[in-house]
């Protein structure tokens, strides 16, 4: 059994699914979806139905919260959030759905994010979108690193990491970045599926929590 981690889809559904073709996924691996699955690109909508579709067929997927998942779930228990939402790349997740009110968005989906966890820990591992910040009694009680946090190894305690290993999203990274990263004890897995004009960036990294093997997938 393998475990694959993805961060920071960004509504790019063919990528997604070209990346799962590329591992050759398996009903007895695991696939971990490290947040911000939604917004920026053109099929938001797309991405949650391929988890639905992959859920349906038995596989194993485990969510965690983005901070674009959050401005969602927020826009949508409260109007006063909407334009932070819209701003963020929200109205390209509300154009995948074919609406302009998030109101309109079937209550499926809504409840697909809501199931997401904040953090999972896997033996020898910490899976969080952004960050954690380990110099507080309890690093899990703060969600606003956890969702929005840019420097994380700025936060690093080592006594209280001990020999486990941070994986997060968020912060998009060039290929070079990441790659260095895969023997530290902090590893960002976000090339910005969206900045694919930038030398670098542009693809969707794909990461063996096994073997720390990245595999990165470009649209072309």
């Amino acid at each position: 059994m393998r475990t694959f981690i993805i961060s920071d889809i960004h509504g790019k559904n063919e990528l997604f699914k070209k990346a799962l073709k590329m591992v050759k996924l398996k009903k007895n691996d695991t696939l971990i979806l490290l947040g911000d699955l939604i917004d920026r690109g053109n099929d938001s909508k797309g991405v949650l139905d391929t988890i639905f579709l992959l859920k349906e067929h038995g596989f194993k997927i485990e969510l965690v919260l983005g901070n674009h998942e959050k401005m969602f779930l927020d826009s949508y228990e409260n109007e006063d959030e909407h334009t932070k939402w819209m701003i963020n790349g929200g109205d390209k997740t509300l154009m995948s759905f074919l609406t302009s009110s998030i109101d309109k968005i079937p209550k499926k989906y809504i409840n697909l994010i809501k199931s997401s966890k904040v953090y999972l820990e896997k033996e020898g591992f910490i899976l969080v979108h952004a960050g954690l910040n380990m110099n507080i009694e309890n690093p899990f009680e703060d969600i606003e690193t956890i969702l929005w946090e840019r420097n994380p190894k700025n936060l690093l305690n080592q006594d209280w990491l001990g020999n486990r290993v941070l994986i997060h999203g968020h912060t998009p990274q060039t290929k070079t970045e990441i790659t260095k990263q895969l023997e530290e004890n902090i590893i960002g897995i976000d090339n910005g599926t969206y900045l694919s004009t930038e030398k670098g960036y542009g693809s969707l990294g794909i990461l063996q929590l096994e073997t720390k093997e990245i595999i990165f997938v470009n649209e072309n």
